[in-house]
């Protein structure tokens, strides 16, 4: 099955929830699914960890037969293990999706995600594997490389290798946190015309409007949002949803599906920040929270409180590191090569600043 007829079998999602560790669990993906997403992936999960360990394959994935259609995430640099993880759950997902993107030291630390962007055999060795042995097709998520050569030579090498879908994040791994700038599209859209599989965007999808424009721009198939929807799982819905309601909502999911209550907290915080950031009695009763109810109770107080305030006024914890985020849109079509220079340019006047601060200290 071609990719594109693999992508007409799930339905042709357009709305896609990212994997996020820790976060993009059973509930909070059945949340998602109420207010529009189209198609979810779950965390990101090791796969070393998840052969090795029960409790952790217990812990890591959750489902049920609502959460369709679903991609469970792993990451590795071991193709055997890579398989073995992915043997677990390939009756219970549409496909199983390679971790080539995330940007985190832990990453570094273990060998995984975008620090393996620069060897390629070892990409098309996994790719392979899975392609070779899985009843479910294999798909892949990644950053870009530093030139639009190599990253063109790296996708196609993912496509023939058997990738079904490619995920570009149209950013490099160093543009993380307060390094991390607009999103470039004009690679995305050079990735999605040099290969013959469905590529997904992803990166810089701040609103709903960035979404649909993502259609028309770089995607024409879909489009992937992470850190906008984290905070706002009612990113999708075409109106916008005041978000203590959709929190309610969420603990009514969390309840049903027994989640555990740190995963719910952190969830709040996120959602419920720019909230939180004004009512600090409330931060502070959920941190020291220890049920549901009581979470329920903090939520509906929260939005007695800013009765009257517009749904869009309440969103906030997304554009943290994002100091431009009013004025600055969050993508950009200029030369790929040109956009790494800007932003190394930024990089490095950073990295200045802090020095100088510390050097003042």
């Amino acid at each position: 099955m071609s990719g594109y007829d693999f992508y007409r079998s799930i339905g042709s999602p357009k709305f896609i929830v990212a994997p996020m560790v820790e976060h993009s669990k059973l509930s909070y993906r059945m949340l998602t699914r109420k207010y529009s997403a189209e198609l979810c992936y779950t965390p990101m999960i090791n796969s070393k960890m998840f052969v090795k360990s029960e409790a952790t394959r217990e812990r890591e994935f959750k489902t049920c037969p609502e959460d369709r259609p679903l991609f469970v995430q792993f990451c590795g640099n071991d193709p055997d293990i890579l398989l073995e993880a992915a043997k677990y759950v390939e009756d219970q997902c549409d496909a199983v999706d390679i971790n080539l993107g995330c940007p985190q030291g832990i990453a570094k630390k273990g060998n995984y995600g975008s620090f393996l962007l620069e060897n390629t055999d070892l990409i098309v060795s996994m790719v392979q594997k899975l392609r070779d042995n899985l009843k479910v097709p294999v798909t892949c998520k990644i950053r870009c490389l530093r030139t639009v050569d190599a990253t063109l030579e790296l996708c196609r090498a993912i496509e023939q290798a058997g990738c079904s879908i490619l995920t570009v994040h149209g950013r490099l791994r160093e543009h993380k946190k307060n390094l991390i700038g607009p999103c470039n599209w004009e690679i995305i859209r050079k990735i999605k015309e040099s290969v013959s599989i469905p590529v997904f965007a992803n990166g810089g999808i701040r609103t709903l409007a960035d979404a649909k424009l993502a259609w028309t721009t770089p995607a024409e198939t879909a489009v992937m949002t992470s850190e906008a929807i984290l905070e706002n799982p009612a990113f999708f819905e075409p109106e916008w949803q005041h978000i203590e309601d959709v929190m309610l909502a969420f603990l009514e999911l969390a309840e049903e599906y027994d989640e555990d209550i740190n995963t719910v907290r952190n969830h709040l915080y996120k959602s419920l920040y720019s909230g939180f950031k004004v009512h600090t009695d409330l931060r502070d009763r959920t941190v020291a929270a220890t049920s549901i109810e009581q979470m329920r109770e903090i939520t509906e107080e929260l939005k007695d409180r800013r009765t009257g305030q517009l749904p869009e006024d309440k969103i906030e914890w997304y554009h943290r590191y994002w100091k431009g985020h009013k004025t600055e849109s969050p993508y950009t079509d200029i030369d790929f090569e040109e956009f790494v220079r800007v932003q190394d340019e930024k990089a490095s006047a950073v990295c200045k600043t802090s020095t100088s601060i510390a050097m003042e200290m």
